[in-house]
């Protein structure tokens, strides 16, 4: 029992700092693990000038990849790691080809500042999509936020690396991408069915607009179900052409016009100077990395609406005011496509912009972009009532000292721990 809540909050964040100084030192040992397996791995590649032998009878070599080993190696890492042979032996065929072909990503795994398993991720993500040639480029592009970022965001720049050395590969990936519509229905409700489609995004895209757009017509006209519920009864609208016209009657659709055509926005960030270069990489938000080319054929035969040129550095004037304008709120999006807390994946559009030193009325320029960052409503309460401190010494960069003592920089690049030592 606790006689005051400060009672209870100092045994809870000494029990939190006790947790984080372990987890520290078991990524000092996993570190120490990463270069320990490097080495057996090492030990056990087969002698050069040691013929291999030929009898199947006898101690013999295991071909992974361009190496060959020992057999008993990935028996002797399963028996370590409590796996099965065929885990080990994908092991040492990924640990083998970050060694190989991802120098600088290997080399943060070996230093303690990323996770072997990200590593291993990144190669095998890899494989198969880029030629041995440009896997130098996407060590340059991915090794910066190697450790730094959580799965999801790992994810996606390894897309966007792969996108961006290999865009021929890519426009392929996409034309040999199978297109189906599946119809089917319930075994025990008779009376209703799914849909299941794989198409182009830009049709996806207009599909999901014109459904919701239908949907929106029956909220106006007084349904009064779910927003689900209307978006299935708009899907079945557009099964008759004729009826989702009776609904939108009043709505001008003349042949050749694009009154009816529903409208779609779409995020796209990209350098200026790559507009004209279709082999350029383009972040889509809520899509991911395309090649410029590919947004052109997204936005085909659509009204498309160019947004002013946002410097991302440049600082705009601010308010005295707690509530943030739209030109403000533009600059920090597009300086900040994440929520700031630390390791989120959480992109910021919907995403409330948080004062990081507080508010408070009276004092002027407080709403200004290098006082802002996006945050969620959970993240924002354990800020403000948690006692954790947040601090941004110059715009986009983070500084976060949770209540337990922990420390973390957030930047372009992901998070990273301050304070290593246990």
């Amino acid at each position: 029992m606790f006689d005051s809540f400060e009672e209870w909050r100092e045994t809870a964040t000494e029990a939190m700092a006790d947790y984080a100084a372990l987890r520290r030192h078991i990524e000092q040992l996993e570190t120490e693990s990463a270069r320990l397996l490097a080495r057996v791995v090492e030990a056990y590649e087969w002698p050069a000038g040691v013929p291999e032998p030929t009898r199947f009878d006898e101690f013999t070599v295991e071909h992974i990849l361009q190496h060959s080993f020992g057999e008993d190696l990935t028996g002797e890492l399963a028996v370590a790691n409590h796996s099965s042979i065929a885990a080990a032996r994908y092991l040492v065929s990924e640990v083998t080809t970050v060694i190989d072909h991802l120098p600088q990503c290997w080399a943060k795994v070996i230093s303690g500042r990323a996770p072997l398993h990200q590593a291993r991720r990144v190669g095998a993500d890899t494989v198969g999509y880029v030629p041995l040639d440009a896997w130098a480029q996407v060590d340059d592009l991915i090794s910066p936020c190697l450790g730094a970022v959580n799965a999801s965001r790992l994810g996606r720049a390894v897309e966007a690396a792969i996108t961006a050395t290999n865009p021929d590969g890519v426009r392929q990936r996409a034309t040999d991408a199978p297109r189906h519509v599946w119809v089917g229905g319930d075994t025990r409700d008779r009376l209703t069915g799914w849909v299941s489609a794989r198409l182009d995004r830009r049709d996806a895209l207009c599909l999901d607009s014109t459904v919701q757009m239908l949907a929106d017509k029956l909220a106006v006209d007084g349904d009064g179900s779910t927003v689900d519920e209307r978006r299935a009864k708009a899907l079945g609208l557009l099964a008759d052409p004729g009826a989702a016209l009776q609904l939108v009657e009043n709505t001008p659709c003349a042949t050749g016009t694009t009154a009816f055509t529903p409208r779609t926005q779409v995020y796209v960030h990209v350098h200026a100077e790559n507009l004209g270069d279709g082999d350029a990489v383009a972040r889509v938000e809520q899509i991911g990395p395309l090649l410029v080319s590919q947004v052109a054929a997204l936005t085909q035969a659509s009204r498309v609406t160019l947004t002013p040129v946002i410097h991302v550095e440049a600082t705009a004037d601010p308010v005295d005011a707690y509530e943030i304008p739209d030109r403000i709120r533009r600059q920090v999006l597009a300086r900040e496509p994440h929520d700031v807390f630390p390791w989120s994946s959480t992109p910021s559009r919907h995403l409330d912009l948080d004062h990081t030193i507080g508010y408070q009325p009276g004092i002027p320029g407080q709403t200004r972009p290098d006082n802002l960052g996006p945050l969620s409503r959970k993240a924002h309460r354990i800020k403000t009532h948690a006692g954790w401190r947040l601090d941004q010494p110059t715009p986009g960069v983070f500084l976060w000292h949770t209540a337990a003592g922990q420390q973390a920089r957030v930047d372009h690049l992901g998070t990273h721990p301050i304070n290593q030592d246990p």
